[in-house]
């Protein structure tokens, strides 16, 4: 409002016309902020540099500073070794020096001389701290004339041929070591240490050898303290490494290249330290002290890994190279907490799955020891089970032969019948544990498949087809060939129950493969069979499929399966050398591949089942001992109807007194296993008082005899049967063994 009441229109002027004067003003404040702005641009571009440049020389000085240190390490651990070394290499000369006191008391004479010096020898081989694996004499024609102690194996070994012996034999005055190598001698990995050997008019008689064990002489170098990230090595000075403090397994020794600075630098120096900035032959960038020793071609190394040693500084240079790009540009900043946020996920993340590679790794222990647990339990279930089965079984043929009443024939012949799938069953168990008795033989695989295609086709039913894809010029593989039927047909059947009533295509195919060392399945490097049994049934979904393999497990309906088909297919394979693969996915249907090893090119006649020669039955006096009273019984009443005289003995002390008194026992017959003394060790014993009396060993299962037959059978004729046996069957091995030999024209 205006003065006295009256209205004011207020009208919008335009600004005072100096548009000249505004610009002027406008670039006056630009240029002033710009002015202001520049210097300070400018000394913090100053600053940021000084901090770039100050980093820059700060982290280079604590580089040089690391590898220094790591350096010096290195020095000190290679002197450590040194000296380590060298005690080892007084303890050799000091058995070498016994070995010629030895060559010295053999030329004057003086055995016992000679004897105390091979008992002190021997006091060192017995010392832990020089893990002496043998020590030997060879003579100049290269055959070991003497060692320390019985060398594993028979007749003398020859050594001529090695360069430990050629070439101290040659007249090297020094002490010769060897690469590792299998020792012929101790059937062991070694590591020889040898020298000429002389007599008193100083002409080379003989070669000295000290073998010791390379595995030994790694952990001596692992039990010096080098630090961490530290290896220390013993090589040879030719390049070729003996021991490795990291333990590695001896025989797969490496050598290093020629052009390695070790190499190099030993040739200039019998010391020092060495920085190979430049990796080679594929190695890493290290940092070396190395010693050669002075009395033997040796030569220790001690190595740093340099990204390992300046791990450290590398953190310590990226913080400062952090701290001077946010000096520079404090936008970078957001971008570098990014960076440090990303990494900090990824550090996340491969924590997560180091851990659930743990989780892993140690639920794989657990179930392995699960498995190994149940597998012996499984193995003794079976033993016991075999005991009853075997007076099940013998009962009952008993009844069948006494009784004239055909329906109790028919009752005794049910209860056999019983018995035998019962003994198959428990052989199923001992396949599952691994305990079974695999008579393996060249199976061709051919015949083998064709076979089996012709049972299934019968037994499968119309709506599965079976095919057979085998190559030409198939080689034979070595298994246990009812086995292996048994495992193709239980396979055959889970394929059958997978593709349901609606059938399917049922594959069997083989062939011969050459496995690589390194193999995804863990098996030996060689040559197998490859044989497949595919179905195009539902397939198995991820958690269906890692539990396959366990025993017991199974899908099907209640008394459908047992779940022990694919357990004792595993265990087969695995205990006759190969391996076991299962693929499957839901839709998909499964493939089971089996891996077995080709049976040799030259292989034996195996005499086919039933073409055994039936001995002539004859009466005679038999020793029968077992600790089942039950078992005991029918088979002796067994026995005892076709005419033989039968002597009882529970357990066997009994037997063993019987054995002094009865005045004829013209056949033992025992098992296995028993309390107090077993049946192997009831067989020799009888032999003290009998030599070579015929024996039958009967057992739950074979595989746990093995071992001790081989010694048993050096003392008389003996045979093996497995429970449950029919005793018709014990009388006929009864008889073979007491049947006269054939006469030769």
């Amino acid at each position: 409002m205006g003065p006295a009441g009256t209205p004011c229109h207020c009208v919008n002027m335009p600004w005072p016309s100096r548009p000249d004067t505004w610009h002027n003003g406008s670039v006056n404040a630009a240029f002033r902020r710009m002015a202001l702005l520049l210097p300070a641009a400018m000394a913090a571009l100053g600053v940021a540099v000084a901090v770039w440049w100050a980093t820059l020389a700060w982290v280079q000085r604590e580089e040089r500073s690391a590898i220094s240190i790591a350096l010096a390490r290195a020095n000190l651990g290679a002197e450590t070794l040194e000296q380590s070394i060298t005690r080892v290499i007084d303890q050799v000369e000091g058995v070498f020096e016994l070995l010629a006191a030895r060559q010295r008391q053999i030329e004057s004479g003086d055995q016992a001389g000679r004897l105390a010096l091979e008992q002190q020898v021997l006091v060192q081989m017995q010392r832990p701290e020089l893990a002496l694996n043998q020590v030997a004499i060879a003579a100049l024609d290269g055959v070991v004339r003497w060692t320390a102690t019985a060398p594993v194996g028979t007749g003398n070994a020859f050594v001529g041929d090695a360069e430990h012996f050629r070439i101290p034999r040659a007249g090297l005055n020094e002490i010769y070591v060897s690469e590792t190598f299998f020792s012929r001698v101790t059937n062991r990995w070694a590591l020889i240490f040898s020298r000429p050997l002389r007599d008193s008019a100083g002409d080379i008689v003989g070669v000295a050898m000290v073998s010791m064990n390379p595995l030994i002489i790694a952990r001596r170098l692992a039990a010096t303290n080098l630090g961490h990230g530290g290896v220390g090595l013993l090589l040879r000075r030719d390049g070729a490494i003996l021991a490795d403090s990291r333990e590695r397994e001896p025989g797969r020794a490496q050598r290093l290249g020629a052009a390695h600075p070790v190499l190099g630098a030993i040739r200039l120096a019998r010391g020092g330290q060495l920085e190979v900035s430049e990796p080679s032959e594929g190695g890493r960038q290290q940092l070396i002290g190395y010693r050669v020793m002075r009395r033997a071609p040796l030569v220790v190394v001690v190595a740093f890994d340099t990204e390992t040693e300046l791990a450290a500084v590398d953190g310590l240079r990226r913080a400062a190279y952090v701290a001077a790009a946010v000096i520079m540009l404090l936008s970078a900043a957001a971008l570098l907490l990014g960076v440090l946020f990303a990494e900090r996920w990824r550090t996340l993340e491969a924590l997560d799955a180091a851990r659930a590679e743990n989780e892993a790794a140690l639920e794989s222990l657990a179930q392995g020891q699960r498995m190994e647990a149940l597998g012996r339990l499984a193995g003794g279930v079976a033993h016991d089970i075999n005991n009853v089965l075997q007076a099940v079984l013998g009962g009952a043929r008993l009844i069948s032969k006494r009784s004239q009443d055909p329906a109790l024939h028919r009752i005794a012949q049910l209860i056999s019948e019983a018995a035998e799938r019962g003994g198959a069953v428990t052989r199923r168990l001992l396949a599952f544990a691994r305990r079974d008795n695999l008579e393996a033989e060249p199976v061709q695989v051919p015949a083998l498949l064709e076979g089996v295609r012709e049972v299934l086709a019968h037994s499968l039913g119309a709506s599965i087809t079976v095919t057979l894809s085998l190559p030409p010029n198939l080689p034979a593989l070595l298994a246990d060939r009812p086995q292996l039927e048994t495992v193709l047909l239980n396979l055959a059947i889970n394929a059958r129950d997978a593709m349901g009533s609606f059938g399917g295509e049922l594959r069997l195919f083989a062939a011969a493969v050459i496995v690589p060392e390194g193999n995804a399945q863990g098996m030996r490097q060689g040559h197998y069979v490859r044989l497949e049994v595919a179905d195009n049934g539902a397939g198995m979904d991820a958690e269906t499929l890692r539990r396959a393999t366990e025993p017991f497990f199974t899908t099907k309906q209640k008394g459908q399966g047992t779940g022990l088909g694919l357990a004792m297919a595993q265990g087969f394979c695995e205990q006759s050398g190969g391996a076991l693969e299962i693929h499957s996915a839901p839709g998909d249907g499964t493939r089971v591949t089996l891996w077995l090893p080709q049976a040799p090119a030259a292989t034996s006649v195996t005499r086919p089942l039933g073409a055994r020669p039936v001995a002539q039955e004859r009466r005679c006096h038999i020793l029968l001992v077992d600790d089942e009273p039950e078992v005991l019984a029918v088979l002796a009443a067994g026995m005892r109807d076709r005419g033989h005289v039968v002597t009882a003995a529970v357990g066997a002390a009994e037997a063993m007194e019987m054995l002094s008194r009865q005045p004829r026992v013209d056949i033992l017959v025992t098992d296995l296993s028993m309390p107090g003394m077993d049946g192997v060790k009831l067989i020799e014993e009888a032999r003290r008082l009998r030599p070579g009396l015929p024996a039958v060993l009967v057992t739950g299962f074979v595989a746990e005899a093995e071992h001790e037959l081989h010694h048993a059978a050096d003392g008389g004729p003996i045979q093996v049967l497995r429970k449950p046996v029919a005793p018709e069957v014990l009388l006929e091995r009864i008889a073979e063994l007491l049947a006269p030999a054939p006469q030769i024209a």
